[in-house]
């Protein structure tokens, strides 16, 4: 017999902050609004239906939240191609646990990210807000 402790409800609501934050904050700065409204087409980075997931236990919600704040540490910070093996790391351990992501280092590169005007993206997050 195993027991399974499954996840608490703040873990789950950091992993859609954490995925929110990543659509909001990374996508629009390597990929244009057309691939990632494709990206959401293709669940990408989406967390599955069935809670009898690995996922939706104690450790797995707990290594998809790190994986994911360890990959944005990559890409936000000044870490070069060196970082690629921890990279691609944490991508296996969110594919593991069911997450798609089906991304590499390369994806994120410095060439990528001059290509797309995160203002005028509809994914990024207002850099104002109108109050009525």
């Amino acid at each position: 017999m195993k027991v399974v402790v499954a996840a608490t409800e703040e873990q789950e609501e950091k992993l859609d902050e954490l995925i929110h934050y990543f659509y909001t904050s990374i996508f629009p700065r390597y990929f244009n609004d057309c691939e990632i409204a494709e990206f959401l087409n293709l669940n990408t980075l989406r967390l599955p239906v069935q809670k009898d997931d690995s996922l939706y236990t104690l450790d797995g919600a707990f290594r998809a939240i790190c994986s994911i704040q360890v990959i944005i540490l990559i890409l936000e910070g000044q870490y070069d191609s060196k970082h690629t093996l921890l990279f691609d790391k944490n991508v296996e351990i969110l594919k593991e646990l069911g997450l798609f992501f089906p991304f590499s280092y390369k994806n994120f590169s410095s060439q990528n990210e001059g290509n797309t005007n995160i203002i005028f993206s509809m994914y990024s997050n207002p850099t104002n807000q109108l109050l009525i």
